[in-house]
């Protein structure tokens, strides 16, 4: 079963625009932080925070009041 040249090339066409439209947001991205000289993924991550509970619960008693 052949396939017409304008369907193949019409299939062709719409790939390459799907992969166009795919990639974009990631170059984009990546040119931004070409240009901001910004580096996200070097950043070290906070410190979280010591929250102590507001029940007064025993660790030995599995979470009980008693």
């Amino acid at each position: 079963m052949k396939i017409e040249k304008a369907t193949k090339n019409q299939i062709v066409r719409n790939a390459v625009l799907s992969l166009f439209i795919y990639l974009l947001p990631v170059a984009l991205m990546f040119i931004t932080f070409l240009i901001t000289g910004q580096r996200p993924w070097e950043k070290k991550s906070p410190k979280t925070e010591s929250v102590k509970s507001l029940t007064n619960k025993n660790n030995q008693n599995n979470g009980s009041d008693d």
